[in-house]
């Protein structure tokens, strides 16, 4: 990977959209009519109260299991502490993270900004690396190999029929066990790092930081490992502090690897390019999937991106009116003959990712030619 100079481009041009189609025009004028009517009941676009109360009461239990943790008396309150901090941490990033970046927290530009610093601060990562990873590459062009940043794993996984198969893939569906479960500590503690040394984002996409930028990075991150990475080695027995550390980032690191990967990776889904004649609006239909939308809980911990459709299609609307865009979304696609992909419970849902994975992990060559049973058309 070369540290400076020109972009590496991906093997396939930037994709191109046709322009907005009759379906994304339906679409916007039902959605602004129920927004508007949900505005008038004291329900905005952006800034719902609703999000601010339940950002509050997450970081509320972040800072509980926090400090649960340094002043556990015993190991399995250790452990326990951990487990609830991970799964804070988890909800923090769905939901106060992952909104303020896309500017749906608050209606203030300046609030957005600094509850998405905020959380630098007590996740630890850097907020312009992801802003450009999700919001510059994987929201335009969601499956499309070498745009959407989402599909690089540094060639450890496969993820996508278009990524040359090579033999070290084989039965990577039981390699993604580990390598999901080191997802966060190498991506805090090394990968942000390396981005901004090395001035790219991944091995096709430079960026480079500007000064304030690399200084907002710095101390962030400095912030992030003198408040809450390392206090717990001091404070508890060494042995105690490391299986918490251990257990904490493999948990956080399969809920963030889970909720990420099922709504655009199972075998329903197409990988190769944007269809010619597709428009911005039917690319996110063909390429993203919701998931277990019945359960109020899922919706509520994963920040509505278990409505992952909704969230592709309504990126800057707050999330808690997913489940009510969701029903007009569906029938709006069904009047123009697209189809919306539902991968049902968590747990069916989780199949199906794992089914992708170990079709892919195939060679391609193989007399089922697995790849050819995915949406590559």
């Amino acid at each position: 990977m070369r540290s400076s100079g020109a972009a590496i481009q991906p093997s396939s041009p930037r994709p191109s959209f046709a322009p907005k189609s009759a379906f994304w025009r339906d679409l916007k004028a039902r959605a602004a009519e129920h927004l508007a009517a949900e505005a008038s009941r004291g329900r905005a676009q952006i800034g719902d109260p609703r999000l601010q109360r339940k950002a509050a009461i997450i970081v509320l239990w972040f800072s509980s299991s926090y400090g649960a943790l340094l002043f556990a008396p015993t190991f399995a309150a250790v452990l326990l502490a951990a487990l609830s901090l991970a799964f804070a941490a988890s909800a923090l990033g769905f939901g106060v993270f992952h909104d303020a970046n896309h500017g749906t927290l608050f209606r203030s530009p300046a609030w957005n900004l600094k509850a998405a610093r905020l959380c630098s601060v007590l996740l630890g990562p850097s907020r312009h690396f992801w802003v450009h990873k999700h919001q510059g590459l994987h929201h335009r062009q969601p499956n499309v190999f070498g745009w959407d940043d989402d599909l690089e794993t540094r060639d450890r996984l496969r993820l996508s029929p278009v990524c040359p198969w090579e033999p070290r893939f084989r039965r990577q569906e039981l390699k993604a066990f580990l390598y999901y479960g080191l997802n966060t500590i190498e991506w805090l503690f090394w990968k942000d790092f390396r981005c901004l040394i090395s001035g790219r984002l991944n091995k096709w996409h430079a960026l480079k930081l500007g000064k304030r930028e690399r200084a907002e990075f710095l101390v962030s991150k400095g912030l992030f490992l003198l408040l809450f990475a390392l206090p717990p080695f001091f404070v508890l027995p060494l042995a105690w502090a490391v299986a918490a550390f251990i257990l904490f980032h493999f948990v956080l690191s399969w809920l963030l690897a889970i909720v990420f990967q099922l709504a655009h990776l199972t075998p329903g889904m197409e990988f190769e390019r944007v269809r010619e004649g597709d428009d911005w609006s039917t690319h996110q239909l063909r390429t993203t999937a919701d998931f277990a939308t019945s359960s109020r809980l899922t919706t509520w911990f994963t920040g509505g991106l278990n409505h992952q459709i909704e969230h592709h299609l309504f990126p800057n609307v707050a999330h808690a009116h997913y489940p009510a865009l969701r029903p007009i979304v569906r029938a709006v696609a069904r009047r123009h003959g697209l189809q919306c992909h539902d991968l049902g419970p968590t747990f069916s849902a989780v199949k199906q990712h794992f089914a992708l994975l170990k079709a892919l992990g195939e060679p391609p060559s193989c007399a089922s030619k697995p790849c050819e049973r995915l949406s590559l058309r």
